[in-house]
Formats: C-alpha cells, sequence, structure tokens
C-alpha cells in the first residue's frame, strides 16, 4: 500500500482485504482523516433505514413533520456515533495498555471508525432493501416477529458483512496496540466483564443489605 494512502478513496478498498496494513498506513500518516464521518455515517443511515420501514408501513398515518423528524433521527444517531467513538477510543486505550497495547487514543479511534467500513455497507444494503420494499421484522406485543422471506436474504448479507467488520475491528485494534487479533479481542471484552463484575458486586451488596438471599 502506498504511503499517505490515508488521503485517497484506497483506504476504503483495502481495509478489507488487508486491515492490518491499511490501518497502519493511516495512522502513520494521517490518523483523523474521515474518522468522525465514518463514525457518524454508520448509525445515521440506519436511523433513516429504520425510519422509511416505520413509513412505508404506515404511511397512511405520516405527519408533515416526518421529514424533520427522519432529519433530527439521523442526526441524534449520528452524534451518538461520534460521542461512542470517541469514549471507546478512551477506553479500548486503557484496556489494551493494560495488555501491553501502545497505542494512542487518536490512534484507537482511526482503528475504530474506520473498522466500521463493512459495518457501513451492511447499513446501505439495509437501506436499500427497505427502500425496494423488503419489510423488516415487526413484532407485536407478546409475540414473536414476523420476517418476510425476502428478508432472509438481507439478514444473510447483514450477517456475512458483520462478521468480516468485526474480523476487521479486532486486526485494526490489533495493529494498532501492535499485538495480535487475540488480544484484542480480550482487551475489547476487559471493559464489558469489569462492568458485569460491577454490576454483580452491587446486586450482591444491595441482596445482603436488604435481607434478600
Amino acid at each position: 500500500m502506498a504511503n499517505g494512502a490515508g488521503e485517497s478513496i484506497t483506504p476504503f478498498f483495502t481495509i478489507w482485504t488487508a486491515p492490518r496494513e491499511t490501518i497502519r498506513d493511516i495512522v502513520d500518516y494521517y490518523p483523523t482523516r474521515y474518522v468522525i464521518a465514518l463514525a457518524a455515517i454508520s448509525p445515521a443511515i440506519g436511523a433513516l433505514a429504520g425510519q422509511w420501514s416505520m413509513a412505508l408501513g404506515n404511511n397512511a398515518h405520516l405527519s408533515v413533520l416526518w421529514p424533520m423528524w427522519v432529519a433530527v433521527s439521523a442526526a441524534i444517531q449520528a452524534a451518538l456515533g461520534v460521542l461512542f467513538l470517541y469514549i471507546g477510543g478512551a477506553v479500548f486505550r486503557w484496556s489494551g495498555s493494560l495488555l501491553g497495547g501502545v497505542a494512542t487514543s487518536v490512534e484507537v479511534r482511526a482503528a475504530i471508525a474506520w473498522s466500521q467500513v463493512p459495518t457501513i455497507a451492511a447499513e446501505i444494503v439495509l437501506l436499500i432493501a427497505v427502500l425496494l420494499g423488503v419489510p423488516m421484522p415487526h413484532a407485536a406485543p407478546g409475540t414473536l416477529p414476523q420476517i418476510d422471506p425476502a428478508f432472509y436474504k438481507v439478514m444473510l448479507v447483514e450477517g456475512v458483512l458483520g462478521i468480516w467488520g468485526f474480523v476487521v475491528s479486532l486486526k485494526c485494534m490489533g495493529e494498532v496496540h501492535r499485538f495480535s487479533a487475540w488480544r484484542a479481542l480480550a482487551a475489547i471484552l476487559i471493559p464489558p466483564l469489569i462492568v458485569l463484575v460491577a454490576i454483580g458486586f452491587i446486586v450482591f451488596v444491595v441482596s445482603r443489605l436488604t435481607g434478600h438471599h
């Protein structure tokens, strides 16, 4: 991969097949390139797909303010995506450092954002499917979701892209921390495990104090 490729569209293609080399080139030459946009795009497209799905299933009762609500919903989700990017950058820099990782928060944010490319592709596929009239699953209270047969094909594509996106994220995280993808998996699992242990401890203490065994 050519030096400075982070300034071109090349990384959008090479991140799929050479994630380690791609993210190394990005963090070495332009670690902030497209990072905010990539973090915002995926949740924004997901919000659009959800809103369009609800609109197609209930178009007779749409408010005249619906277009505005769609824009607001997409903007909120995009903002949350950026917020989670910064939170994740700090958390996974810390958890990676526990395992010998050397990445900075800027590098971790780059790894998180660029590994979203397969997820963005999955969201685009979902949005296209919705626009083509493929109904998304909907569940009434007390019932299982009703899935249209055509949606199974969408689910298959989403599943493949989701799995590959997770692999890419492990490789990117491992590269910026300069350790293996397996150690990157451990670094990603450390924060939720700590949260679970903390919740379990709080529940145990509360149950002991209130006399419930």
